[in-house]
C-alpha cells in the first residue's frame, strides 16, 4: 500500500536493509531457500511519479544456503561462476501500476546471460524519502545457463523474492 506517491527522483537501495531470496525444489520434494546479497541498486521516479526504471546488482559469490557444501558448488563454475560473473543484474523494462501494485517486465544476467523475466511488485509503502516495497518473479533456470544438473535433482523454476528499502538520493 503507497501511503504518498513517491517524490521524482533516484531512489537508492539500502544493502543492509535489502534481502534477495531464491527458493529452488530439491527431487521435487524440499525447498531448498538461499539469500543473495545486494551490492547496488536505483529506481527512478519520473516527474509523474511513476516508476521509470529499476536496476538491482546482487553479489554471486554471496549465495549461501544452510550447507556449506552447496553454497561451494552452486558459487562455483557449474552454477553461477562467481569467479568469472561476479554479479548478478536485473534490469527493468516497462514498469505499469495494477490494482495490487506493480508488474514490470525487465531483464535478468546471471553468468553474463541475460533472460526475460516478469516481476510482481507489492507491499509498496512510501513516506517522505524512504520507502520499502517486495517483488517476486519466477525464473527458469535453463534459460540462465545454470543447468548443469537436470531438473529431477533440482527443480528448473527458481522463486525469487526481494524484500527492499530505498531512500531518495540527494
Amino acid at each position: 500500500m503507497t501511503t504518498t506517491r513517491p517524490t521524482p527522483g533516484t531512489w537508492t537501495l539500502d544493502p543492509s536493509a535489502t534481502t534477495i531470496v531464491v527458493t529452488a525444489k530439491k527431487l521435487g520434494l524440499f525447498t531448498i531457500p538461499a539469500t543473495l546479497n545486494v551490492v547496488s541498486g536505483t529506481i527512478e521516479i519520473g516527474a509523474d511519479h511513476q516508476v521509470t526504471s529499476v536496476e538491482i546488482v546482487a553479489d554471486a559469490s554471496s549465495y549461501a544456503s544452510k550447507n556449506a557444501k552447496r553454497n561451494e558448488h552452486i558459487i562455483g563454475p557449474d552454477f553461477l561462476d562467481a569467479e568469472t560473473h561476479p554479479t548478478i543484474v536485473f534490469r527493468s523494462g516497462h514498469v505499469a501500476p495494477t490494482d495490487a501494485g506493480l508488474v514490470s517486465n525487465g531483464t535478468v544476467a546471471v553468468k553474463g546471460r541475460a533472460t526475460t523475466i516478469d516481476v510482481t511488485v507489492s507491499d509498496v509503502d512510501v513516506a517522505d524519502a524512504a520507502g520499502a516495497f517486495v517483488a517476486a518473479a519466477t525464473i527458469d533456470r535453463n534459460a540462465i545457463g545454470v543447468d548443469k544438473l537436470p531438473s529431477a535433482v533440482i527443480g528448473r523454476q527458481l522463486d525469487i523474492t526481494v524484500n527492499a528499502s530505498a531512500s531518495l538520493s540527494s
